[in-house]
């Protein structure tokens, strides 16, 4: 399963509807079942509100977060990754973060795409199933 950089958002600032779906989602990752994928790009996204904010103490708590989840692999995006979301951007005109963590998805071989963004759900014809939180709000 590969993780949408607004899930870790949901989760980390306890976001409703969403909290009790994000929970649940985590609960299972960090019993194994299933491994999780997270792009380095996730991480950019994070991380920018507490430099911005100055919030030394928030971005400790994001990034101890971030490096101790259990079963999950960080894949920064590579040239592989870069050309896969071009073409993803090119087929079905989703935006360039967007294409990322997607082709970083695709590339690790994910089962499923957990987000928020219902847009992505054009990419089920890649072979991968799009979780969309809404849907289960």
């Amino acid at each position: 399963m590969a993780l949408d950089s607004s899930i870790l958002i949901y989760h980390l600032e306890d976001v409703e509807p969403y909290a009790e779906l994000t929970e649940a989602v985590f609960a299972a990752i960090a019993e194994g079942s299933p491994l999780a994928v997270l792009s380095t790009l996730s991480v950019t996204e994070l991380l920018v509100q507490p430099f911005m904010e100055g919030r030394r103490d928030r971005l400790a708590v994001l990034e101890r977060f971030i490096l101790s989840l259990p079963n999950t692999r960080l894949i920064p995006p590579d040239y592989r990754i870069a050309r896969e979301a071009a073409r993803l951007r090119a087929a079905y005109g989703v935006r360039t973060p967007d294409a990322l963590l997607t082709a970083t998805a695709l590339s690790e071989k994910a089962d499923a795409f957990v987000t928020n963004d219902a847009r992505l759900r054009r990419l089920k014809g890649e072979g991968i199933g799009v979780v969309v939180l809404d849907d289960y709000a």
